[in-house]
């Protein structure tokens, strides 16, 4: 029967806390586990001084009758909390850093959210006939004539339609400021 780590291991003479003692012993064994659970040789290392920092914080008292099963089983824990750590500080490749939004793009961002909002108010703000002809023709592509059969109205209504949707956004949309103060 294969042995799991530290199941069949022999108790520890020395049953108490012994970090130099399982530093000599172990830590090519935990190094070599590390490497193959983490990236990069450089995040083995850094977990691998967690481990033992942790290590160090066991009470005195403490007995662990298993000293490799018990490092083993720390190292465990260090990787999981290093990888749940490492996806909020993701590193990125200088060409990424580019593409990542600064504050004035995030503004951009928001005043383009805003500005969405207030055409889409705008537009349902609009008498059912023209804002039917202003999306038909906008959204859809259809012409008037498709339009007026839609309708069910002449070609010459659904164009003073649109021309009344169009005049009617203009001045909704050239003053937000009073238009955001009349909708509270």
């Amino acid at each position: 029967m294969p042995e799991r780590a530290g199941l069949n291991e022999k108790p520890s003479e020395n049953t108490g806390r012994d970090v130099a003692g399982w530093y000599d012993q172990y830590h090519v064994r935990l190094l070599k586990y590390l490497r193959a659970s983490l990236r990069t040789e450089t995040d083995a290392q850094d977990v691998s001084q967690e481990v033992y920092l942790r290590l160090l914080r066991v009470p005195e008292d403490r007995v662990i009758q298993h000293p490799r099963a018990y490092l083993f089983r720390v190292a465990a824990n260090v990787v999981h909390d290093w990888r749940a750590g490492q996806k909020m500080f993701e590193t990125r490749a200088p060409a990424d850093l580019d593409r990542v939004q600064g504050p004035e793009d995030c503004d951009a961002d928001y005043d383009d959210r805003r500005r969405e909002e207030q055409v889409k108010h705008a537009i349902e703000s609009l008498p059912a006939r023209c804002r039917a002809a202003l999306l038909l023709s906008a959204q859809h592509g259809m012409t008037y004539r498709e339009i007026a059969a839609h309708l069910e109205v002449s070609e010459r209504m659904v164009k003073r339609y649109i021309v009344k949707a169009y005049a009617r956004l203009r001045e909704r949309l050239s003053a937000p400021e009073q238009n955001t103060r009349n909708r509270r």
